[in-house]
Order: structure tokens, then C-alpha cells, then sequence
């Protein structure tokens, strides 16, 4: 294996398109503080999208279910604090490998979703309130026979 592969650059002409998912809002997480190994601490907080694709001419949504977790992590948790069920949003992230020797000495390979931005695209609308049923149409009033006629 080539050992060069970790000097790879991106150069100004290439143009990396950012990774974005668009869906609606399941549950959001509580925060959480984690402690690394060596004692390090972050927050941590998980939003639940369904991001099942709907076929655009029927609208009928695709039999195949696309539900993701997103882990919100350090000072990005706080995008996440007006989310709320039912929301849809857009999700903006990055996808990060890493490697990690085991006791066995095998190399592992982990890849990680890192959400960095959030656009909330739908507020919920609240539900109307109940209002008394008025009827909508009134019969006409017709004058009574016994009126005299002015003619």
C-alpha cells in the first residue's frame, strides 16, 4: 500500500459539492456529556430525520425507508435548540473516516456522519382552533302576502 495517499491536496479547481439531507423531523435528543479516555468532555445531542424520498408526480412515498440519526457534537449542539417534531429541515454535513488499531492489533475503520449546519425549511403551524358552527346560508326573506302592493 502506498503511504502517499496522506499527502493528497484538493486543488482550487476542484469543486467538492456539500453533503445535504432534506426530511422531517422525528425526535430530537436529550444533550449529553461525554468523557473520552483521556478525560476530555463535549456535548452531544441526536436528531432523528425521515428522509424517505416521495415520487414527485404521485407523491406516494417509496417503500424503501431512509431514517437517519444525526450526531450533533461540541458547539453545533446548540443548532438544534427551536427543532422540534414534525419540522422539516435540511441537514448540511461532512463525512469523516478514521482508523483505529485493536488490542488484536487488526486496523478498524470507522466513518462518521458530522452534521455542521441546519435550516429549519417548515415551522409547524398550530392547530386551529374550534370555532361555533355559524350556518352558511340563510334562507331569503320574502316579504308576507298581507303586505299591500303600492300599485
Amino acid at each position: 500500500m502506498r503511504e502517499d495517499y496522506k499527502y493528497f491536496r484538493i486543488t482550487s479547481n476542484q469543486i467538492i459539492m456539500a453533503n445535504q439531507k432534506a426530511g422531517v423531523v422525528i425526535a430530537v435528543g436529550q444533550p449529553q456529556t461525554i468523557t473520552t479516555s483521556g478525560g476530555k468532555q463535549y456535548a452531544k445531542r441526536s436528531l432523528y430525520v425521515d428522509c424517505t424520498p416521495h415520487d414527485p408526480i404521485t407523491g406516494m412515498r417509496s417503500d424503501f425507508e431512509n431514517k437517519i440519526m444525526f450526531e450533533f457534537i461540541g458547539d453545533k449542539v446548540s443548532l438544534l435548540g427551536n427543532v422540534q417534531p414534525g419540522q422539516v429541515v435540511i441537514v448540511t454535513f461532512d463525512i469523516q473516516g478514521s482508523e483505529v488499531k485493536g488490542q488484536d492489533g487488526n486496523m478498524k475503520y470507522f466513518t462518521h456522519v458530522r452534521p455542521y449546519k441546519l435550516e429549519i425549511r417548515q415551522v409547524q403551524q398550530p392547530a386551529p382552533q374550534p370555532t361555533a358552527q355559524q350556518p352558511q346560508y340563510a334562507p331569503p326573506q320574502f316579504p308576507s302576502q298581507e303586505d299591500e302592493a303600492p300599485f
